[in-house]
């Protein structure tokens, strides 16, 4: 008997997931609202999972999917020596730009405040990336700056716009809404 239970469980988690898929595919183009990720919030320790998008997207600012999983710690970055910053964040992202999955993951100092946290890495050739975590509406958003200075090989950073900002998409919700830039 609990055979047949499992049975019909499985079938209806199979038939929700055929449905929500097909009126995803059903529903007018931008009928969608994004929905942001979340912050989990445990105290001295937050974790947020979740794909960046464009905040105007167009086919120059398009994205490689890339899945994103942050957490920061408030205490123990300068006396572990892992980053110059009391706070700190583990920053784990994963993308298939060839069909080759590709991973990496990073220690980052933080400033860490009642409202917000935010982590600035100065490492990329052309940019610097900003991402800031509002702690009282628990969502995440990124700012890539242009540097002025910046050349890149045959001048490659000129390409780039001085600023363009980000939010971080809840990671259920992009895969079953994302929609790629017709643009």
């Amino acid at each position: 008997m609990s055979h047949y239970r499992n049975l019909h469980r499985i079938a209806t988690v199979v038939g929700l997931v055929l449905s929500v898929s097909l009126w995803a595919q059903d529903a007018p183009q931008g009928a969608h609202k994004p929905k942001l990720a979340e912050l989990n919030d445990l105290g001295d320790m937050i974790s947020v999972d979740g794909f960046w998008e464009p905040d105007n997207p167009t086919k120059q600012n398009e994205v490689v999917p890339t899945a994103v999983h942050i957490e920061c710690f408030r205490h123990g970055g300068k006396g572990g020596n892992l980053t110059r910053t009391e706070a700190f964040c583990v920053v784990a992202t994963a993308m298939a730009p060839t069909g080759i999955l590709m991973a990496d993951f990073s220690f980052q100092g933080a400033s860490w405040s009642d409202d917000e946290i935010v982590i600035s890495d100065d490492s990329p050739i052309c940019l610097i990336n900003k991402t800031f975590f509002d702690l009282k509406r628990k969502t995440v958003t990124g700012l890539d700056i242009r540097k002025p200075e910046a050349k890149g090989f045959a001048n490659s950073c000129k390409l780039l716009p001085d600023r363009q900002s980000y939010y971080l998409r809840d990671r259920v919700d992009y895969a079953l809404f994302h929609e790629p830039v017709k643009k």
